[in-house]
């Protein structure tokens, strides 16, 4: 009987999850605005598609193919000009640590191009220690006024 109540009592344990989440946390807001600052960089100075791809998540070319995601980003230089600035205005961060992690961060910059003003707002998740972006949106024209 006390070998079977051990038993019992190892499978429950073993079976819960132990988790500790933190939420909004500065160094994990800095973590994912590196990967938002790379993106910049990458549209603004770098030569190579490939190095701008390898910032994003199998996720999100799922929904957007990566020809749809370079139109994205030469209809908006084309209309709206290169970028000349950006600020972070909003960002939120969730993460968990334990048995069941997960990391996910969203972060809404505004930004200043050439020919007018813009609000950028990238999804993230990280995945085997590495943050990709998994969903990017622009907004045009709430900012001028």
């Amino acid at each position: 009987m006390k070998k079977i109540l051990l038993f019992v009592t190892l499978t429950l344990f073993v079976s819960c999850s132990f988790n500790q989440t933190f939420s909004n946390r500065e160094s994990d807001r800095d973590e994912a605005a590196e990967i938002s600052k790379k993106f910049y960089w990458e549209l603004s100075f770098g030569g190579n598609q490939d190095d701008l791809y390898n910032l994003f998540g199998e996720q999100f070319f799922e929904v957007t193919s990566k020809d749809k995601l370079n139109q994205m980003n030469l209809v908006s230089q084309n209309e709206i000009g290169q970028v000349q600035d950006y600020t972070l205005v909003k960002w939120e961060t969730l993460v968990v640590k334990g048995s069941n992690p997960r990391s996910e961060y969203v972060l809404t910059y505004d930004v200043k191009r050439e020919k007018g003003k813009t609000q950028e707002t990238f999804s993230m998740n990280k995945k085997e220690g590495e943050i990709k972006i998994v969903g990017y949106h622009i907004n045009q024209g709430l900012l001028d006024k």
